[in-house]
């Protein structure tokens, strides 16, 4: 949550009577790490806690309710709860906790999967319920779910109303809240410029403007392949069933009548924001690495390129595989193969930029790209991804090194070139003996 936030009684009334956007990071401070606070330390197996310092998260095991209000301001993200060791007066404390004071998201973890046990969860505050045995890779997930926003991924809003006082309304209520905002007034000029260079999280739309109407942009956007899943909310003064019916046929989620209360606004973004999310992610993203799958970092390379081309900017592409992978495989077994597959993407998306683009092609196999980036920059960049996973393997046993192809975009490139350049590149780095990144017009291996 901002510090705007806490400092504005009105915006900290209004996130009170939303519990769910009051389940978030009281006082997010950028230079610290996201804590995970785990309830007793059966909520936290010692796999679950090394997973998550490798994700960069702190974690600090609570012995009690009292500890929990001492460390939830400093920047706790999440509160993993074992319910199967809670007695009855700790569940009922942890459930008035989050009735009165907007408690922490909660990762909730049970070996009862009754609706009475998911019941007390809810009430909690629990954004995710987990069975046992705990698959750790989904715990983590849920907790990179509710943290991104700060960090890597902001919430972007789209707002699309022609009267630009009431748009700006709408996004001082919404940057306040910790979310960004973008507004376009004149969306037959400004939209498609707009949505060639962003994916927003949700976009909320006028149904009544001059030229065109939300119900006709509204089936514009969703003839965009990558925002099929993006939330659309109706704005209107129209009290017409009939007509507010037609509107969300088009491709509308919800319908917010005008004038809209900061609260109901703020309810409806971030709720179905969330959802929007955990959607897209179910359909881009590698479920082993949560980085983009092949499909969705095609479909990026191919957006990347046509920018490339379409305004003259710069974009290095590199594929990436890792070296002698299958001895891993015979070695250790498949499972510590994955682990070493799950350490290189983690390496590779702290190790870059946060506007790089990290995608698993299969395999062992991975393609990042770099957009504004000269090659001699972007070789930097993956010699230094190099250098810190020699020094710093998942383990002793598990040491590992990749070869990599870096190409540049040139004029007249399509995304299947680049990626036929960077693959040949990159079979040419592992005759030269591996662990190295060849570059487009090198002779020697940099």
């Amino acid at each position: 949550m901002a510090n705007s936030e806490r400092s504005n009684p009105g915006i900290r009334r209004l996130l009170g009577e939303v519990a769910l956007i009051n389940r978030s990071i009281a006082d997010y401070k950028p230079h610290l790490p996201l804590t995970v606070l785990a309830f007793g330390p059966q909520s936290l197996t010692p796999a679950l806690q090394r997973r998550l310092k490798a994700e960069g998260f702190d974690v600090k095991v609570i012995e009690s309710i009292s500890h929990l209000l001492v460390h939830k301001d400093n920047n706790g993200c999440a509160l993993l709860v074992h319910l199967d060791h809670m007695n009855d007066k700790q569940r009922h404390r942890m459930q008035q906790l989050a009735a009165e004071e907007g408690q922490l998201p909660v990762i909730a973890i049970s070996s009862d999967t009754s609706l009475q046990e998911r019941l007390v969860a809810i009430r909690m505050g629990a954004v995710a319920f987990n069975t046992t045995p705990v698959n750790d890779a989904q715990v983590v997930a849920d907790i990179k779910a509710l943290t991104e926003r700060y960090q890597r991924d902001p919430y972007q809003i789209l707002i699309i109303e022609d009267q630009t006082s009431v748009a700006g309304f709408y996004a001082a209520t919404l940057e306040d809240a910790g979310f960004q905002a973008t507004v376009i007034s004149q969306p037959l000029i400004e939209l498609m410029p707009y949505l060639h260079n962003h994916t927003p999280d949700l976009i909320l739309l006028d149904l009544y403007m001059p030229a065109i109407n939300g119900q006709e942009l509204a089936g514009v956007i969703r003839q965009q392949e990558n925002l099929i899943s993006v939330p659309i909310v109706f704005l209107s003064n129209e009290m017409s069933p009939e007509v507010q019916m037609k509107a969300m046929c088009t491709g509308g989620d919800v319908f917010l009548s005008k004038p809209v209360r900061p609260a109901d606004l703020l309810f409806a973004v971030e709720s179905r924001v969330r959802r929007g999310r955990a959607v897209r992610n179910l359909v881009t993203c590698d479920p082993l690495t949560s980085v983009l799958n092949r499909r969705e970092v095609l479909r990026r390379l191919n957006e990347e390129v046509a920018r490339c081309q379409r305004y003259g900017s710069r974009l290095c592409i590199a594929v990436l595989d890792l070296d002698r992978f299958k001895q891993i495989n015979d070695r250790f077994g498949h499972s510590s193969g994955d682990r070493v597959i799950k350490h290189f993407a983690i390496s590779l998306v702290n190790g870059l930029r946060d506007g790089d683009i990290v995608g698993r092609l299969g395999g062992e196999e991975f393609l990042v790209l770099m957009p504004e980036t000269r090659t001699a920059i972007a070789n930097t960049a993956m010699q230094r991804v190099a250098e810190e996973i020699r020094q710093s393997p998942p383990e002793s046993q598990l040491a590992y090194t990749f070869s990599g192809g870096l190409v540049q975009c040139l004029p007249g490139n399509r995304g299947d070139d680049l990626l036929e350049q960077a693959d040949a590149l990159m079979y040419r780095a592992k005759s030269e003996g591996r662990d190295r990144i060849v570059c487009s017009g090198d002779h020697d291996s940099a």
